[in-house]
This record gives structure tokens, C-alpha cells and sequence, in this order.
């Protein structure tokens, strides 16, 4: 699907060097950052709902850690 973006003079010159720097295009570099923020938002929303049920149980970070293998 075909979109326009406006950029200033600064953002394009970030996005031209981001681009040159990955050897990618403008438009990769584009896509890439739509799909990372949509990604993050909804991790964002999950959270928020998960935070909202009262019947979710909470764990604390070192529980995490030790859940997750990452405590010796």
C-alpha cells in the first residue's frame, strides 16, 4: 500500500544516513520502525490490560529472574 510521509529537512537527512549505514533503503528503514512501534504498542496494551485484571498475579523481579533461569 503506498503512503507519503512528510519529513523535515533533519529527520530526512537521519533517515537517509540510517539507510546508508544498514545499506537498506529509505522505505526498509521506514517499515522496519512502523512495525518495531506497532509491535511495542501492543506490548503496551497487553500490559496495561494485564496491569487492569484484578485476578492477574504479579511477580517480582527477582522472581522473574529466577522464573526465567537468570539468578546462579
Amino acid at each position: 500500500m503506498p503512503l507519503s510521509v512528510r519529513l523535515d529537512a533533519e529527520m530526512e537527512k537521519k533517515l537517509e544516513e540510517v539507510a546508508h549505514s544498514l545499506d537498506r533503503s529509505k522505505g526498509w528503514v521506514i517499515r522496519e520502525a512502523i512495525r518495531h512501534y506497532v509491535e511495542e504498542i501492543a506490548d503496551y496494551d497487553v500490559a496495561l490490560e494485564r496491569l487492569a485484571d484484578p485476578a492477574a498475579k504479579l511477580i517480582d523481579h527477582e522472581d522473574a529472574k529466577r522464573a526465567l533461569g537468570l539468578v546462579d
